[in-house]
């Protein structure tokens, strides 16, 4: 079994940029490992503010603290990505590369009890979300090796069994996965035609029934080809889905970040074209959209639902690209991508009013990343 010409798409990091008519973000240098941020000015409210999740050269994953510390390696070297935490934190999905394509695995956040899921399927699977009830994980095929096998699925967390086919990803497209809705009945994700380079939204139920168009043709959902999963998010309660996308029509690119209500009702743009969404994140407390721009400018944003009080975090200089921010468990900070001038990439995090910018750790090039809470009973090491 070969791994998929979209996995072998993500690996080539060194190639990594938008799979849009966007201007590319630049390479970034190999390097061997993460460097971590050892600043004297931590303070203890980092060390339960949660934990970090990460990777590096897509193969290499990692936790680390949100102050920089103590970061620890999960898995074979070169062969393991982590992508989320499971609802409690106690527990990461993972995935890992071997000769027979993607294996999905769990694994503690410390790096032991790594568990391979090596419940028997006769087609890939790469895992990626665990249902709100973390008795499940949300996974894409690439259908290999009978393409008619391409889709999504939900698996067993426990074994990787009794697999559940939600789509069925017609030849010549692409599935990416944005979650379980809150309460787990849902499913978001985006289609994505090879040819263009465009992706429509959909819902699904987490059943495979009652499919949901949240999006127009003339509108082309983003897709980060190294996060695939910041373009769209569901509101906290579960009602809303923001997206970021571009106008089809335009031979440049121009995109803007959308509401729309979970039934695809009531779209409505909340940003200027000019802005250049590439991604949407909501706050913890429903409050806020985090969001990322380009090309003009490459910085870090939010913005109310209502498209009010949009503000920028980042003020980027000489070159610097900052991307793709996710929240903090608390809604208190965001944590970003950052590329420079020369192609060297790291990880940030920032107050939502830009104060407290803090280089986390050094990476070997642009990369998927989440911040989990802090797992029940149990305290990060000091």
């Amino acid at each position: 079994m070969a791994i998929s010409s979209r996995i072998l798409g993500l690996i080539a990091v060194a190639a990594v940029g938008m799979s849009v008519a966007a201007a590319p973000v630049s390479a970034a240098p190999t390097a061997d490992r993460p460097t971590g941020n050892h600043s004297p000015q931590q303070t203890s409210a980092s060390h339960h503010n949660g934990k970090i999740v990460s990777d590096q050269n897509f193969g290499n994953a990692f936790t680390v603290n949100p102050d920089g510390s103590h970061l620890t390696f999960i898995g074979r070297q070169d062969s393991t990505v982590c992508t989320f935490w499971s609802p409690d934190s106690s527990k990461l999905a993972c995935n890992e590369f071997t000769d027979n394509g993607p294996e999905p695995a769990t694994a503690s956040p410390d790096g032991s009890y790594f568990t391979p899921l090596t419940k028997t399927r006769p087609f890939d699977l790469f895992c990626i979300y665990w249902s709100p009830s973390a008795m499940r994980l949300l996974c894409h095929s690439e259908g290999i090796p009978s393409s008619t096998d391409a889709g999504l699925y939900t698996v067993r967390s426990s074994d990787g069994g009794d697999p559940v086919r939600i789509t069925a990803t017609p030849a010549g497209f692409y599935d990416l996965v944005y979650g379980y809705s809150p309460d787990g009945s849902r499913i978001l994700f985006g289609r994505f035609d090879f040819a263009t380079n465009t992706g429509r939204l959909f819902a699904v139920g987490a059943d495979g029934s009652h499919l949901t168009d949240l999006s127009p043709k003339s509108l082309g959902v983003v897709d980060l080809t190294f996060y695939d999963q910041v373009s769209a998010d569901w509101s906290p309660n579960g009602t809303q889905v923001a997206f970021a996308a571009l106008d089809t029509s335009e031979k440049k690119f121009k995109a803007a970040l959308f509401v729309v209500n979970a039934d695809g009702s009531a779209l409505h743009r909340i940003t200027p074209w000019d802005s250049g969404a590439t991604s949407a994140q909501w706050a913890p407390d429903g409050r806020l959209i985090a969001f990322g721009s380009c090309c003009t400018e490459n910085e870090v944003w939010v913005v109310r639902p209502d498209g009010s009080h949009l503000r920028a975090v980042t003020q980027s200089t000489s070159g610097t690209k900052s991307v793709a921010p996710v929240w903090s468990p608390d809604g208190k900070e965001l944590l970003f991508g950052q590329e420079d001038s020369e192609g060297r990439a790291s990880l940030w995090t920032a107050k939502i009013d830009g104060s407290k910018l803090r280089k986390l750790v050094d990476v070997a090039g642009l990369t998927h990343y989440a911040w989990g809470p802090l797992a029940e009973g149990c305290r990060l090491p000091r």
